[in-house]
């Protein structure tokens, strides 16, 4: 596909990277030319310098039939009239990054018609979802749901108290509604103790599972919290949550953890942003402080939350807190984060909860590029592997073969982890056939995504 992404900044760049590795073709467009070597030097893309909304920047692209425009600035008037000139010039396509959320509700306004959109997306609404998915399951790594709710993945790590070792799958007596579709295995280095080697598995019946090791499980939503008694995991609820900065991601998510009745602290530096805050939420408490005062966390027991939340504007303060949240002992720390390279740096620090805006932005895009084929996308294992919904075509070359005789035509990293056959939900075990028109929930490595369009 011919990709023009207007905004160069943290998500536009990675996208641009994400969408070229993909073998798109790609231009991307900021006024700021120091970015735009900075990436050229990195990604292949094509770069121009310029203004969006300025419609003959947008038209000396036309002759190139792009497909699809994708507005990723900060702004959101900008992303808004630059998408209304994309498709009156006659881009097929429009995407436009909001921040402000009436952009995304329902309402007597048709946005979408109105701008000329196609699709919003909401990067603070995604990034709240998914930090509030990490609240309110506390046992698990990560969660998803599929197939309109019909089929659920969770990721967790196997604890101590499950009391066996090195079970190989064929005799895992796990439920008859669930399957294992990812492994994620870390061990020390030999010839290094303070480094860690990791292994991604796209597990068949003869690999095995071992105490610590990240399992992802999919299976019909109404079993999966037996997942937890089936591992030994104990479960607790979260009641108290402390969010670190009060970006509109923070406020966003205080919104959600208050209708949940969840108790909420926000702590924000700023003290006009405070009384801004204070007005949106009344339940929640708003503390106008500094969130790297340990002093601070001392005399507001910090530490005995359930949850605690960063999410300022800043990468480097996020990563500076949340260090400083897992120090003064928090059970559970959730930062957020643009960039991915902080994320793994947290988890080697025993921080396992970063929640990537870029990822997830990402992700939302592919879908809506593939969107024919695949219905959504996300990211495991510091975006090592995907779990993505996919649709069988008419044409599909697989239809009808048992999935036991599927492996030699599949590649080795890719697992055929559940079908949805007209509302009907089937485990890909052993003589499951897939029909045309099938929803398949796919466990597979990034690079692998291209291949899909011609596979299904």
């Amino acid at each position: 596909m011919n990709i023009v992404i207007l905004g160069a900044g943290e998500i536009g760049s990675y996208l641009a990277q994400v969408l070229a590795d993909e073998q798109h073709s790609v231009t991307l467009i900021d006024k700021d030319p120091i970015i735009l070597e900075k990436v050229s030097e990195k990604t292949d893309v094509a770069t121009l310098l310029g203004y969006g909304s300025r419609w003959k920047i947008l038209d000396a692209l036309i002759e190139n039939e792009p497909d699809v425009f994708i507005a990723m600035t900060g702004n959101d008037e900008t992303n808004l009239v630059s998408c209304a000139i994309a498709k009156n010039l006659g881009y097929p396509k429009t995407v436009s990054r909001v921040k402000e959320i009436g952009f995304l509700a329902r309402s007597r306004l048709d946005f979408g018609r109105l701008f000329y959109v196609d699709h919003f997306i909401g990067a603070e609404v995604l990034a709240a979802n998914d930090i509030l998915k990490s609240i309110i399951n506390p046992e698990d790594l990560a969660i998803e749901n599929f197939a309109h709710g019909a089929i659920q993945m969770r990721t967790i790590v196997v604890p101590q108290k499950w009391g066996k070792t090195d079970v190989v799958l064929n005799s895992l007596d796990l439920p008859e509604e669930m399957i294992i579709g990812l492994i994620r295995r870390k061990k020390k280095d030999p010839k290094d103790p303070n480094k860690f080697i990791e292994k991604i598995i796209f597990p068949h019946g003869t690999d095995h599972i071992e105490v610590g090791d990240e399992v992802t499980v999919l299976g019909e939503t109404k079993f999966m919290q037996d997942i937890h008694n089936f591992f030994k995991i104990e479960q607790k609820k979260a009641k108290s949550v402390v969010i670190i900065g009060g970006s509109s991601v923070g406020v966003r998510l205080a919104h959600i953890l208050e209708l949940r009745n969840i108790h909420v602290k926000i702590v924000e530096h700023d003290e006009n942003r405070c009384k801004e805050i204070a007005d949106l939420l009344p339940k929640s408490t708003v503390i106008n402080e500094d969130g790297k005062n340990l002093d601070f966390f001392a005399s507001e027991q910090i530490s005995d939350v359930d949850a605690f939340v960063v999410c300022t504007n800043r990468d480097e303060e996020n990563f500076l807190i949340a260090s400083i949240g897992k120090y003064i002992g928090c059970k559970k720390v959730i930062s957020l984060i643009s960039n991915t390279s902080f994320a793994s740096i947290l988890k080697s620090l025993d921080i396992k909860y970063a929640v990537s805006e870029r990822v997830n932005i990402s992700n939302r895009i592919l879908s809506i590029i593939h969107e024919e084929k695949i219905i959504s996308i996300a990211s495991l294992c510091d975006n090592k592997a995907k779990v993505l919904e996919i649709k069988v075509s008419e044409d599909c070359e697989l239809v009808g073969i048992p999935l036991s005789q599927l492996s030699a035509k599949l590649p080795k990293n890719l697992i055929i982890s559940a079908i949805e056959n007209r509302g009907r939900i089937m485990i890909g075990k052993g003589n499951r056939i897939i029909s045309p028109g099938d929803t398949l929930i796919l466990n597979t490595s990034p690079e692998i995504l291209p291949l899909l369009q011609d596979l299904f």
